[in-house]
Order: C-alpha cells, then structure tokens, then sequence
C-alpha cells in the first residue's frame, strides 16, 4: 500500500490485487529504529506529511489515537527452566535487556497490524491507486507491450468475470503467498538456510505484566532495568526455542511461540516435506501443542491461565517452516519485496525494516526507470536490488541462526553475546544512514536509494565473515 501510494502520487497509475480485504488479522508487529528512519525518510522525500507521525510512539499517539499501537523501548530477554519457576538472578545473568530508545516519547512501537495496514491501504485508494480486492491472479500473459493480468473475484468464484489489467511493470508484495514466483515457476531454495523454524500464534487479552511476575518473585529485581520489559519486544527463551508477548496499548497482547525445527523429532525439517507455499495458515489448530509447552515453564503456565485467545477466536495459528528464499528476485519488467523474496525468522524484528528498505529501494528504482518494453535483457539496476535483498536475507540467516545454536545448547551467554552481533550490526547501519555513508553503485545508479547502506552492512564482506565465524 505504502508503494502503490508513492508511485501513484509520483505520477505513475498503479492498481493493487488483493486476494482478501481490510481489516484483517496479520503478524509481523514490531518496529525497529532503522524502520523509523526509513519510515520518516520516505514521508519526507514523497511529501507525505501523514505518514511521518508512526516514526515515532509519542507523535503517533497524538497524530493517531484509533490506530493502535504499542510503546517498544528495545529488547528484553529471558531464559526459563524447564519445571522451575522463572527466578531473576542477583547479577541478572538469566535477563537482558537492550535499550534502543531514551524515553517514551521517541521510542519505537508495535504495529497492530489490522489497524495500520487498513490505513495505510485507505491513504493508497485515496491517492487515486485503483483496488481489486477479495480477488486474485488467475494467469500473468507477458506481451510485446508488457503484462496481461486476468484478475478473477473470489467472493463469487462460480459466476465470477475475469478482468484484464494491462501493466507494464508488476511488484509481487504477497509475502508467503509468493504469487509471481507461482505463476513464473521460480524456485524455492529455503534449502539454502541454516535457520529452520516454525511457529503458533495469536493474540490474546488478560496476559499479566512481566515485569509484576518478576516483582513478586523477587522485589526489586526491576529497580535498575532500563526501561519497562514490558514496553518492548519481549523474549522468553525455552528449551524448544522462544517465545515473544508485544504489548499494544489496548489490552490485546500478541503472542507466539517460535520452535526449532532441528531440535524437533517429531516435525519435519525440509522445505518439500513441508509444502511448496510455506503458508501459515496449512496446519491452523495449534492449541494442544502450545499449552503442552508453556505448561512445561511454570511463570508462563501462570501467566496464560488468566489470558483469552481473541485472534483467531478458536485455535492460535500453527505454522509449517517459516523460511522462504526465491531463486530470482527481479525481472526485467518485475520485482518481489524483500518479505516475498525470502523471510527467516521474527527474532530480531527484521521484517517492517526489511520491507521498508525495498519499499524506498523499488520506489526510487521505478521513478526514475525507462520501460524496457521488448527488451528481454537483464535490468542491472534490478539486478543490483534483487542482490541487495538477497545479501540480507542471508546475513539476517546466519544472524538467526546463531541463536538457535546457543538456545539449542542452552547458553544463555552464548545467547547474549551472539545476539550482540544483530545490535552491532543495526546500530552501525543507523549511524551510517545518518552520516550518508553510501555504497559504491554504478554511475547510472548515483539518483538511486541503492546507494544506501545495505540493512544491518550486510554487504560487508569482514562482518559476514565474522558473523560466520
């Protein structure tokens, strides 16, 4: 929505198929420093004075009470045993907590999706970006003068008519539902990732504060935090992964348990065996499996017998593998978002940033491109973007997965100083897109947002070597 909006008031005619409509329920919650600054950016260079108040909690607040949202002041970490009542140790060795903001005011947030995403789409459709929703791509047909579209309604499948949409350039933003890489037969290669998980979720209401679980455990623990656990993305780390609670400011929590494949007997690990589409919704009824594990952590036991599930109202939402990785990114008339390109995993609240950044990238690429039209070359400015996004997938892999290994082995040492690097690296990235330290790109690329520094330097080539080793 956020693209179609800058593109159509660039001067392009953009229209957007939707296989469902707005509101409606979706994860992928958790803003991050770089996502604001990307986010405030894109407000300024498109003149898009609506959007620049969600860079922050506190002008968000003011500028937009009804859209939902959730004070993040960073990360907050903490190790559970399995049988044992969580217990916050004297030299708090079992706790972390990163801070990635000084105050309310300026600090990140948590998305409502359902809130946001309906806003976001509505500015689109009232910019002039024309709307097909509750319909879907019945076949691409590619002509000497671009792309033929036949969308078909799914309301009224049976009598539904098939429209035609002309297109001169399509942008695949369907995240998991991959819709150009179904249609032009581009394969997975999830293969290709270390991180291998899957996850159950949902939203609920009546979740206690951590911080007063911890209090009552041991009062005082909490006097020298650094802001609130509670205002932030919150992991609890469990012996079959993790699990975050984000907190919006209404009563709603959401809520999900992420689960390592490699340390599961009884899931299995690949991408064929666990379906093409890796879509979230293949297996919906999850319920048994989440309470068997929480009910293993006694202060996460406690917590969820006063919690009610709302989204969905029957079953949390029971995943097959979350990773994804298309084989090609871009065409010469085409491009995925980095979120249909690949995703890893939400440990590190990678996923607004990272469409974000391709938002901006794509934006840039299209406003200032000549069409190709007959021309079958590869587009190297594409080309350049489907690296870039492919450079940070895998970065954000090996970033992941390095996790894993230390929850895996139970090292909550191990943990912190791992996760240290994803903090090293978004930190670095901030104060490189601050200070305009900019890649090397072709000339003909200088007018670009390719010029920015890839997200978390994940093009630089002695920090992936470190991280790898």
């Amino acid at each position: 929505s956020l693209l179609a909006t800058i593109l159509q008031t660039q001067g392009r005619r953009v229209a957007i198929v939707d296989r469902s409509s707005h509101p409606r329920f979706a994860i992928g919650e958790s803003s991050t420093p770089a996502a604001n600054l990307i986010l405030s950016s894109l407000a300024d260079q498109y003149d898009l004075p609506w959007l620049k108040p969600f860079a922050k909690y506190g002008t968000w607040k003011t500028a937009y009470p009804e859209v939902t949202t959730g004070r993040k002041r960073g990360f907050s970490y903490f190790q559970h045993e399995a049988g044992m009542p969580f217990q916050p140790k004297p030299d708090h060795s079992n706790e972390l907590l990163a801070a990635a903001s000084s105050s309310d005011e300026v600090s990140d947030t948590q998305w409502l999706r359902s809130d946001v995403d309906a806003f976001f789409f509505k500015n689109a459709c009232e910019s002039g970006v024309v709307p097909f929703e509750n319909s879907e791509v019945d076949c691409l047909h590619k002509t000497n003068k671009g792309w033929v579209v036949k969308v078909r309604s799914v309301e009224n499948s049976a009598t539904a008519q098939v429209q035609d949409l002309s297109a001169g350039f399509l942008i695949d933003a369907s995240g998991a539902g991959q819709v150009l890489a179904r249609h032009l037969g581009i394969k997975d290669q999830s293969d290709q990732l270390a991180t291998n998980s899957r996850a159950i979720f949902g939203h609920v209401t009546g979740l206690p504060k951590w911080r007063a679980t911890l209090e009552q455990a041991t009062p005082g623990s909490t006097s020298d935090h650094p802001f609130h656990c509670d205002h932030a993305a919150q992991h609890h780390i469990l012996e079959e992964g993790w699990m975050w609670w984000l907190r919006f400011d209404s009563d709603v929590s959401s809520v999900g348990l992420v689960l390592d494949n490699r340390a599961s007997d009884s899931f299995a690990g690949t991408s064929r065996d666990l379906g093409e589409n890796h879509n979230p919704r293949e297996h919906p009824h999850g319920a048994t499996e989440f309470f068997r594990i929480i009910s293993r952590y006694p202060s996460l036991s406690d917590a969820f017998s006063t919690a009610t599930l709302v989204v969905p109202s029957d079953q949390p939402i029971k995943t097959r593998r979350l990773q994804r990785l298309a084989a090609q990114i871009t065409g010469n008339d085409w491009a995925m978002l980095p979120h249909t390109a690949g995703f890893i995993d939400p440990l590190h609240s990678t996923g607004i940033a990272h469409s974000l950044a391709g938002v901006e990238r794509l934006a840039a690429i299209l406003l200032v491109r000549k069409p190709l039209v007959g021309n079958s070359s590869p587009d190297p400015i594409l080309q350049l973007y489907g690296s870039i996004v492919r450079e940070e997938l895998t970065l954000i892999d090996q970033l992941v997965a390095g996790c894993y290994d230390a929850i895996k082995e139970r090292s909550f040492r191990k943990l912190t100083a791992f996760t240290m690097c994803y903090f090293a690296a978004a930190t670095t990235w901030e104060h490189r897109r601050l200070n305009n330290e900019g890649n090397p790109v072709p000339e003909s690329a200088s007018r670009l947002a390719l010029h920015r520094p890839a997200l978390l330097c994940a093009n630089v080539a002695e920090f992936r070597a470190a991280v790898f080793n």
